[in-house]
């Protein structure tokens, strides 16, 4: 992460500068009372940034068996915030709170992470910010775990000891496959705990090394990938 992108974090905890940056997104679109929308959503979206940031912070000091979760609510966090940033009446329903994937519950015998599948609903957090940040209308019914891991830039160099294969277009940007990847661990915490646990504790299965990797990316990547995001919508 470049410390330029970490520093327009910092910058924007400033409410000040919070309202200037949301009152610019808001101009941008096209908003009548950009100055009044920017004021009104200010603290809002700041209390984003700053729960992303402390659940972040959690996660990091917590033991493995648990990180999913807080990174899960890190990432939620930011996310809505960056979804105030195009959209100033949100949450307009209560149909855009829900997750907005799903996951079966009770794992096949012999189960495996990469292989395993999530359902993309029609409502609710992951459909709404892919749609609302990057502009995508259409989802596949679901996806696996492999197809999201495979082409983030950050996975690539523990998959090149896997196998040499061609690194697969991106179902979606980096920010929501990622949202989608700790949906799912954040379940098998919540819903599959002999499974998490023998995984942690045994480490035999070749899962592991993905999902470990991916999980020791996450305090660098749930910071710049947002940042980024954020950064790309302002005049800064």
């Amino acid at each position: 992460m470049t410390h330029k992108r970490l520093a327009f974090l910092t910058y924007l905890k400033s409410t000040a500068h919070t309202r200037e940056y949301l009152s610019y997104c808001y101009r941008h679109k096209g908003e009548d009372q950009a100055k009044l929308l920017a004021y009104q959503n200010a603290e809002r979206f700041s209390y984003g940034l700053q729960f992303g940031e402390e659940f972040l912070l959690a996660a990091k000091e917590t033991p493995f068996t648990v990180k999913p979760l807080l990174y899960y609510y890190s990432l939620t966090h930011y996310l809505k915030s960056c979804i105030v940033t195009v959209d100033p009446d949100y949450p307009a329903t209560s149909k855009v709170l829900a997750h907005g994937l799903s996951t079966r519950k009770r794992k096949k015998q012999h189960y495996r992470f990469l292989e395993d599948e999530i359902r993309i609903q029609p409502h609710g957090l992951f459909p709404y910010a892919a749609q609302s940040l990057f502009q995508i209308t259409t989802f596949p019914n679901k996806v696996s775990m492999d197809q999201l891991l495979q082409p983030l830039g950050f996975m690539r160099p523990i998959y090149s000891f896997k196998e040499k294969l061609n690194t697969p277009s991106p179902l979606f940007p980096e920010l929501v496959a990622a949202f989608a990847v700790l949906y799912n661990l954040s379940m098998l915490v919540r819903y599959e705990g002999e499974w998490w646990g023998e995984m942690v504790q045994l480490r035999d299965r070749e899962d592991f090394v993905f999902i470990h990797h991916f999980l020791d990316s996450m305090p660098e990547q749930v910071y710049d990938l947002t940042s980024s995001w954020l950064k790309n919508q302002s005049p800064f």
